[in-house]
């Protein structure tokens, strides 16, 4: 609600017109290219996972997902003020997103093997 309050009474133009640009090529982007492609990747899932893995590789998809969208800003430093270093500091964001996603596969494989290893004795 603040937001579309700021949007809709700091009408200067060019904030309108590119808060549109922006809004229309998310959609599309997510039209065109990312909702395809979780498409296929649910059916690629579901004929090569075994059914009592799923879940935990569902998990580890959702969450990686969500993670790898909301880093994405900080990994590619969108924000970053050579006069305030404090805003966003450099640090090796990258490899830090790939350590915790690694985790997170990790875990979930580990979780998969055990369900499958536990059903099949």
């Amino acid at each position: 609600a603040f937001g579309v309050y700021g949007l809709l009474h700091d009408l200067k133009g060019i904030a309108l017109t590119s808060w549109l640009k922006t809004f229309a090529g998310a959609l599309v982007l997510h039209d065109a290219i990312f909702a395809p492609l979780v498409v296929a990747g649910s059916v690629a899932l579901v004929r090569v996972v075994p059914w009592r893995a799923r879940a935990p590789v569902q998990v580890a998809c959702i969450v990686s997902g969500a993670l790898i969208a909301i880093s994405i800003p900080v990994v590619r430093g969108s924000g970053r003020l050579a006069n305030n270093p404090s805003l966003l500091p450099s640090h090796d964001y990258g490899t830090r997103l790939l350590v915790v996603v690694g985790a997170i596969w990790v875990t979930a494989a580990a979780i998969a093997v055990v369900r499958v290893r536990r059903r099949a004795t």
